[in-house]
């Protein structure tokens, strides 16, 4: 079996930390008795993760960062951002070494934008490899009405890979990337640099992280082109169900995970 054949549940299926039934504590043993061993810890929930995850015993496979610019305004004010990213990395150190996700967020048609992205970038990567971390930069969605311009994998592999550090890696967000490009191709525009993935459906038409196998993306083609492009895995799904933000039930995030396990292992299961 390879190793993508694990399976990891974000822990954005539950939503915000939000009251007794809604803490993170809740979400993992949740997530546990669905079958799940492995979480991503989403930018959704910050309160209390690391003594949650303790108590529950869940293996963190990835962490989803906070970073979110800005892209402009006063030194102080850029430094901010990513101060506010780093501090919430180093809250959860003992979890190294894993991937931390941070969104690609050169969206804009002035090359100036990039350029600080580029510096801000190279802040985090810092401080995230020191304590021995991976930063993944995610494929980012296609939003015509909210962004000037949509960077396409191949502008994110190469972005990435410009920096030559084996701990700065790509998250394919499988749900992002089949909106406005062809996953075949991505996958193989970012072979050697899949670190992470990000796995959910939608409708060809915006990124509505359904549960997989709710819209048209093709995953069973989709996760070959990612073991050939070099991804050894888990399949880290990162969904959300119609009725969000309402609590999934555990036999909801059950079936999620055998579907998911059926297409990844077929008749070997």
């Amino acid at each position: 079996m390879n190793t993508i054949d694990q399976v990891s549940l974000s822990t954005s299926a539950f939503g915000a930390v939000n009251g007794e039934d809604r803490t993170l504590g809740r979400y993992l043993e949740m997530a546990q008795q669905a079958g799940y061993t492995m979480v991503e810890l989403s930018r959704r929930q910050r309160d209390c993760e690391v003594d949650e995850v303790r108590k529950s015993g869940v293996k963190v496979w990835s962490i989803h960062g906070c970073y979110g610019g800005p892209l402009t305004g006063s030194e102080a004010e850029l430094q901010k951002g990513v101060d506010m990213a780093c501090a919430r990395v180093e809250a959860l150190a003992e979890f190294a070494p894993c991937p931390v996700v941070e969104h690609y967020l050169d969206r804009f048609n002035d090359p100036a934008y990039g350029k600080v992205f580029r510096k801000q970038i190279e802040k985090l990567y810092e401080f995230y490899s020191k304590l021995g971390f991976t930063l993944c930069i995610e494929t980012a969605p296609y939003k015509p009405k909210q962004n000037e311009r949509y960077p396409d994998s191949a502008e994110i592999a190469e972005f990435v890979r410009s920096f030559q550090k084996d701990d700065l890696r790509m998250t394919i967000d499988i749900n992002h990337s089949n909106i406005h490009e062809d996953l075949t191709a991505v996958c193989d525009n970012c072979n050697g640099l899949i670190h992470n993935i990000h796995v959910s459906d939608n409708m060809g038409e915006w990124e509505d992280h359904m549960p997989p196998g709710t819209g048209v993306i093709d995953l069973k083609r989709t996760f070959g082109d990612l073991r050939r492009n070099g991804y050894t895995g888990p399949c880290n799904l990162e969904f959300r169900f119609s009725d969000f933000p309402a609590l999934p039930a555990v036999e909801e995030l059950r079936k999620v995970r055998e579907y998911v396990e059926q297409l990844l292992w077929g008749d070997e299961k």
